[in-house]
């Protein structure tokens, strides 16, 4: 089973996307998972500045397994041609964070995860832009899992080459 649409209004795009996907996890290879995801793109000019939000959900719902949901909500605004200021958000249910006999196993907990960062496009010619960026990234998670996972922060500095 697949089936894929989308929707295009101006300046938005509404993608939809439903699989049954056969033993997507080599760990659990008698599972099957549907999977259903859904996006909305948002595209627009502010200020002769570039500005793209995209918000997407998706869902697993294994054979015989806990259901679990992902949401994801991005932001970007490239100003000026060189800047671009980006920030993302993601909420994930998960329920593989531990292993059996673990009295956690198989528990669904709910993980949050909020990053930010920049680039900065060097002026080159026209076909290519070359950008240094980075960004920080913190978690927000549920009290059981502090002893395990503690407070994680994580961060990140790169370079960019991308073709017109």
């Amino acid at each position: 089973m697949h089936k894929r649409a989308q929707v295009m209004h101006r300046g938005c795009v509404h993608p939809l996307s439903a699989r049954r996907l056969h033993s997507p996890e080599q760990l659990e290879p008698d599972v099957n998972v549907d999977r259903t995801t859904a996006s909305v793109i948002y595209n627009s000019q502010l200020s002769g500045n570039d500005w793209q939000t995209t918000f997407a959900w998706g869902r697993d719902a294994p054979n015989g397994g806990t259901v679990t949901d992902a949401y994801l909500l991005e932001s970007a605004v490239n100003f000026q041609k060189t800047h671009t200021l980006f920030a993302r958000l993601e909420r994930v249910e998960k329920n593989e964070l531990f292993l059996h006999p673990n009295p956690l196993a198989d528990e669904v907990f709910r993980v949050n995860k909020l990053s930010v960062g920049y680039v900065y496009d060097f002026p080159t010619e026209k076909r290519f832009k070359f950008g240094l960026g980075g960004l920080v990234s913190a978690y927000s998670l549920p009290s059981e899992l502090n002893t395990v996972y503690g407070h994680p922060t994580s961060y990140m500095i790169f370079a960019r080459l991308k073709l017109q």
